[in-house]
């Protein structure tokens, strides 16, 4: 059966439909104490409606269940899906928070360990899903190689909580003393830096492939160096990069039984990789890329 194609906009509601859901909620928020709230409040609550309705658009979405106009529900009862929506969501982020964290190594990184051991439990404990749930409270400084800039609430700690999860996945398999000799070699003090570890990581291990090296073995000897350099002397970025996915997907039947969200998020970096390295070959500076 072919997929159904992803349609950009399921549904829309003029704001004259969704003011009484406003109403709503503003009651709920002064305990009916008062008629008025200032017009900032009010945004708020009118963005807290439209992120819930999102939601379910984007459920409905996942399910290929599309809508026609004539045929559109109520918009309180969207909302009030939505706002059910976003509460599994929630849960679930936190179950699979509690899942990590018991294991979660940061690698001395401070800003790793900030931002999942210390922040995440603070969105928890501070997410307020009824009244804003389109702010996620944390800045969530870590870098994930997965964009974020356009998630906010519970979707982006959502999302940032399962990247997490592949990057612990992904070092985990990796031998500890690989690991920390590469970001050492990376920057000293890359404990107080704030990178993504999982890159820094993935493209020595790709860098290793290519010159036909044993990651356990520290070092290139002339022969490997010269292998990788004419490896990336000779492929353009493009190529490069169509190259480095092959070695992903290598690495992941023989290293992670084949986990496809895995080499998927880790080839949202190798177009950055391929001009790095690239740029390192010109430059006569890939020990500052590598762990040469």
């Amino acid at each position: 059966m072919k997929k159904m194609k992803k349609m950009k906009k399921m549904m829309s509601f003029e704001t004259e439909e969704l003011i009484p859901i406003v109403a709503e909620l503003a009651d709920k928020y002064t305990g009916k104490e008062s008629t008025s709230i200032p017009y900032d409040k009010a945004r708020q609550f009118m963005e807290a409606v439209l992120y819930c309705i999102r939601e379910y658009e984007a459920a409905q979405e996942e399910m290929q269940m599309l809508l026609s106009p004539e045929r559109l529900p109520d918009p309180k009862i969207v909302y009030g899906l939505g706002y059910e929506k976003v509460l599994k969501k929630v849960r679930e982020t936190q179950i699979l928070y509690n899942e990590i964290i018991p294991d979660f190594k940061y690698y001395g990184n401070r800003c790793y360990y900030d931002t999942f051991v210390k922040g995440i439990p603070s969105f928890f404990l501070y997410y307020d899903p009824r009244f804003q749930p389109q702010h996620h409270i944390l800045t969530l400084d870590y870098p994930v190689l997965y964009p974020m800039n356009s998630l906010c609430g519970i979707d982006a700690v959502s999302v940032f909580v399962k990247c997490i999860r592949l990057e612990q996945v992904f070092l985990g398999k990796l031998p500890q003393e690989y690991v920390l000799h590469v970001l050492k070699a990376y920057s000293p003090d890359y404990e107080e830096l704030i990178v993504n570890l999982t890159g820094i990581v993935l493209r020595n291990i790709l860098g290793c492939q290519i010159a036909g090296k044993r990651i356990t073995a520290l070092g290139y000897t002339s022969e490997e160096l010269e292998r990788l350099m004419e490896c990336v002397r000779q492929n353009t970025v493009d190529s490069l990069e169509q190259k480095l996915k092959g070695l992903v997907d290598g690495l992941m039947w023989s290293g992670y039984e084949g986990e496809e969200k895995l080499g998927n998020y880790l080839k949202s970096c190798l177009r950055d990789i391929s001009v790095e390295l690239k740029n390192g070959l010109e430059n006569r500076c890939l020990d500052s890329i590598l762990a040469i």
